[in-house]
């Protein structure tokens, strides 16, 4: 029964936004939020109604209200000793909060990816391809981002070979430096009935990982399609995009953008987005629907 009326896929947000309500009416008032960021940045631990009244120029009554409220949501704790008692900031409940808000806003970013798609290309689903190599499970995590929002089809390349962690940061970075390919699976990869293809991998020392490099080569039916490629790394992508570009240019592929993501990036979801927006532009609309058709 409470299955009924859950959002496929589920995100969990509706269980948790009558608790957002709370907490967004509780940070809503000015003093309260001073209140918040006097027990926050508090060192001394004997912060009690009297002395943020004084800090706060207004009256114990209306400290102890708003303190109240507070403390329904979370965000104050309290302690006695003797006749006193002392107010602090909860720093556990701040983190839940931003752990609950980023929920809300990836939940919110998804649909506005989904309807920038629908919007432009006219259609729920893209016909589009994301070959993808993943070692640490960042760049798949961009892929299923780009599947959530475009309704493409994943195809993720595995080493036969499977990377330690120590293989990974010898061999595989010395691999990647000399730009010797690893034998993949699957190792032939269909892409003919495609419109577009969506080529990432994480940089392996400033270049793509082996794996990628042989993914391209093993594409089958690429010849003439266009292609966005994008990268993950920690903020050094070095030469990665552009020997990505002229691997696939040799099979025939126009790249039509190039995207680095970096650690920051997946966070804010910035550039982000700007890849998903970069797939739809590059998505060839048939006539009529102001783009070109494509041979």
């Amino acid at each position: 029964m409470d299955d009924v009326n859950r959002c496929d896929p589920c995100t969990g947000l509706c269980e948790i936004v009558p608790e957002l309500a709370g907490i967004f009416k509780a940070l809503s008032d000015p003093t309260r939020l001073r209140i918040v960021h006097l027990l926050a940045t508090d060192t001394t631990g004997t912060l009690g109604v009297s002395d943020l009244a004084e800090q706060l120029g207004i009256s114990q009554p209306g400290v102890s209200q708003h303190l109240k409220t507070l403390k329904s949501e979370g965000f104050v704790t309290s302690r006695r000793e003797g006749f006193h008692v002392y107010f602090s900031f909860n720093r556990e409940r701040l983190a839940q909060f931003q752990d609950y808000f980023d929920l809300m806003c990836g939940a919110v970013m998804d649909r506005c990816d989904r309807e920038l798609v629908r919007k432009t290309t006219q259609q729920a689903a893209l016909n589009a391809c994301v070959v993808f190599y993943s070692y640490t499970g960042v760049t798949r995590e961009v892929a299923d981002r780009i599947r959530n929002a475009c309704g493409c089809d994943l195809v993720e390349v595995k080493t036969v070979t499977e990377y330690s962690a120590f293989t990974a940061y010898t061999t595989g970075v010395l691999r990647s430096r000399r730009g010797i390919c690893d034998p993949i699976l699957p190792d032939v990869i269909d892409v003919s009935r495609y419109d577009l293809l969506v080529i990432g991998t994480p940089v392996w020392a400033w270049k793509p990982a082996p794996a990628i490099s042989t993914a391209v080569r093993a594409l089958k039916g690429c010849e003439g399609k266009r292609a966005v490629v994008f990268v993950t790394n920690r903020g050094q992508p070095g030469e990665a995009l552009p020997l990505l570009e002229a691997a696939l240019a040799t099979r025939g592929v126009e790249v039509a953008a190039a995207v680095s993501l970096t650690k920051e990036d997946l966070a804010a979801r910035t550039a982000e987005n700007d890849l998903i927006e970069q797939i739809v532009k590059a998505y060839p609309l048939p006539a009529g629907n102001g783009g070109s058709v494509r041979a």
